[in-house]
């Protein structure tokens, strides 16, 4: 008689379950030992990292808030250079202590203040430099002025019109007319005449250019030249060619509007 072996295969079925089951386990305790610490590390990062930008922001803050402040660093030295002969210490002054003009050196706007020491009549051009701790440069151009314009404003070379007294201009100034539209027509037509008319002694002291284009010259001699629209500057080297032979001291005008030739007016007659 046989004798068969019954294997216990339940049992060890059973302890290979529970070995897998103990793996499980094991894998469970390692995931939880690493995803665990991680998250909190992670979370603890960001919250220093949030720390660290909120106390930069308020450090920030307050250097800004120190830095404006108007009684810390005030700005308190002042250079103004350039020649000036209409524009004063004073005027300058005015402008910078307009607030918020000018407060402290990291405060002040430099483009600002440009802007408003422009703004004052004789300045043409303005340049600011702020340096280190409290200095203020300030250097200044005044208008290149060349005329007075209208009797009531003053012309710069640029032909750009500006407000100013006209009292405190040169009297040597010479004394231009024209509509307003004509600005730059008339300048242009006075510095062609004036510098043949220089080349020989001669000045302008009055030019006038009405609504017709129609031009009438005064010398500095008080001789009156209508040169009319056309050829203007030759009929002025006719002046120049034929008035020697004249008594000026007798002329009142002298009409060159003429293809050839001239008519003149003597002063207290009516005679040509």
């Amino acid at each position: 008689m046989t004798t068969a072996t019954i294997t216990p295969e339940t049992e060890v079925q059973e302890d290979h379950i529970y070995a897998l089951t103990e793996l499980e386990i094991q894998a469970d305790e390692s995931c939880a030992e690493e995803f665990g610490p991680s998250r909190l590390q992670r979370g603890l990062g960001l919250l220093f990292f949030f720390m660290v930008i909120v106390f930069f922001s308020w450090m920030f803050s307050s250097m800004e808030s120190y830095l404006t402040d108007a009684s810390k660093m005030p700005m308190s030295a002042l250079i103004i250079q350039g020649e000036r002969e209409y524009v004063s210490d004073d005027d300058i002054r005015t402008v910078l202590l307009q607030k918020p003009a000018i407060e402290n050196y990291f405060s002040v706007n430099v483009d600002d203040i440009q802007e408003k020491i422009e703004s004052l009549p004789w300045v043409y051009h303005a340049s600011v430099r702020k340096s280190w701790p409290d200095l203020l440069r300030v250097y200044i151009q005044e208008q290149p002025v060349v005329a007075v314009w209208n009797d009531s404003q003053l012309l710069n070379e640029d032909g750009i019109v500006f407000d100013a007294d006209v009292n405190m201009a040169p009297i040597s100034l010479v004394k231009l007319y024209s509509p307003n539209d004509r600005i730059k027509q008339t300048l242009a037509k006075y510095n062609e005449f004036n510098g043949l008319l220089q080349l020989n002694n001669y000045q302008i002291i009055t030019m006038t250019m009405n609504l017709r284009n129609a031009i009438t010259v005064v010398l500095s001699n008080g001789i009156m030249l209508r040169l009319g629209r056309e050829d203007a500057i030759s009929r002025i080297q006719r002046y120049i060619d034929y008035v020697a032979v004249l008594d000026k001291e007798k002329i009142a005008y002298i009409d060159l509007r003429y293809d050839t030739g001239f008519s003149v007016g003597w002063k207290n007659d009516n005679k040509e």
